[in-house]
C-alpha cells in the first residue's frame, strides 16, 4: 500500500511539473487562444490528471464552473470552490449534452486512447457556438536528432512501443492529425495549430523551450520505465531502457520531439 501511495504521489508531482513547464512556455496563459477577453460560464477539462490545469482555469475564471473528468479522481489537494470532478470513461458515453461548454481542454489524452479520432469528434460536440476547443498532443513518430542519427536505444524502444500501441488501437502520432480531425467535424470557423519541437537537452535559443524540454524528458523517462514494468513480456528489456535513458540524457545530442498546440473556435 505504501508503494502504491508513493507512486501516485510521484505521478501527481510529475504532472504538476509538466503543467508548470507548459504554463511557462505559454507565458502563464492557459492556451495560445485569446481567452483573457472572454467570460466563460462552463469549462471542461478532459483527463484532469493532477488537476493542475483545472485549478489554473478555476483561478483565472472564478465565476465559471470548471468540470474535471478522468478515470481517477484528482489527488487530495487544495482546490478552488468552483471545480467539480466527474469520474468518466471516455470510451463510453459522455454525461453531458452537446454544446454544454464555453471552453473544452485536453492535454496528452488522445495519445492513450483507442479509436481516438471518434472520441475527439464526440468531445468537439460539447463546445458551444463561439466557444474554444484547446488541445495539446505529441507526435512520437516525429522525433529527430539535429546532430546525429537517432541512437539504437531510441529506435529499438520506439519500434517496440509503436508495435504494442498499434495493437491496442492507439495512435502515438495523433498530434499531427489533430487539425484534420477537428476540421472534419465542420464545427469550427478557425483551427489554429502551433508545432513546437521540444529539445530533450537544453539546446534551444528560447529558454522556455528548454524548461519544457527538461519536463518532457522526465516524462519520457517515466514512460519508458512504466512500459518496462507493465509490458516486459512484449519485448521491452532493461538493457533497451538503459540505452534509451542514456541517449535522452546525452547533452551532446540535440533530440527533439514535436508537440502540437491547437486552439479552435466553434461557429457562432
Amino acid at each position: 500500500m505504501f508503494h502504491a501511495a508513493s507512486a501516485a504521489q510521484d505521478e501527481s508531482k510529475r504532472l504538476d511539473e509538466l503543467h508548470d513547464a507548459i504554463a511557462t512556455y505559454l507565458d502563464g496563459h492557459l492556451s495560445f487562444a485569446p481567452l483573457e477577453g472572454t467570460c466563460p460560464n462552463n469549462i471542461l477539462e478532459v483527463g484532469s490528471g493532477s488537476g493542475a490545469w483545472a485549478i489554473q482555469a478555476a483561478t483565472q475564471f472564478p465565476e465559471a464552473t470548471v468540470t474535471a473528468i478522468d478515470l481517477s479522481p484528482i489527488p487530495d489537494r487544495p482546490m478552488p470552490y468552483n471545480i467539480k470532478f466527474n469520474q468518466v470513461d471516455l470510451s463510453g458515453s459522455l454525461p453531458f449534452s452537446s454544446q454544454s461548454f464555453d471552453i473544452v481542454h485536453a492535454r496528452l489524452i488522445f495519445i492513450h486512447l483507442p479509436d481516438a479520432p471518434a472520441i475527439l469528434r464526440r468531445i468537439c460536440e460539447l463546445v458551444r457556438p463561439g466557444g474554444y476547443l484547446l488541445l495539446e498532443e505529441p507526435d512520437c513518430g516525429g522525433v529527430v536528432d539535429q546532430t546525429t542519427p537517432l541512437g539504437p536505444g531510441f529506435t529499438n524502444f520506439t519500434s517496440t512501443w509503436f508495435r504494442l500501441m498499434n495493437s491496442k488501437g492507439q495512435n502515438l502520432c495523433i498530434g499531427r492529425d489533430l487539425e484534420q480531425i477537428i476540421r472534419s467535424t465542420g464545427f469550427f470557423t478557425e483551427v489554429n495549430v502551433k508545432k513546437v519541437e521540444i529539445p530533450y537537452a537544453p539546446k534551444s535559443e528560447d529558454p522556455r523551450e528548454n524548461v519544457l524540454g527538461q519536463a518532457w524528458r522526465l516524462t519520457s523517462e517515466r514512460t519508458a520505465k512504466v512500459l518496462l514494468s507493465r509490458f516486459g513480456s512484449e519485448g521491452f528489456t532493461s538493457e533497451m531502457i538503459q540505452r534509451l535513458l542514456s541517449e535522452l540524457r546525452d547533452e551532446g545530442r540535440d533530440m527533439r520531439t514535436p508537440l502540437y498546440f491547437t486552439w479552435s473556435r466553434r461557429l457562432s
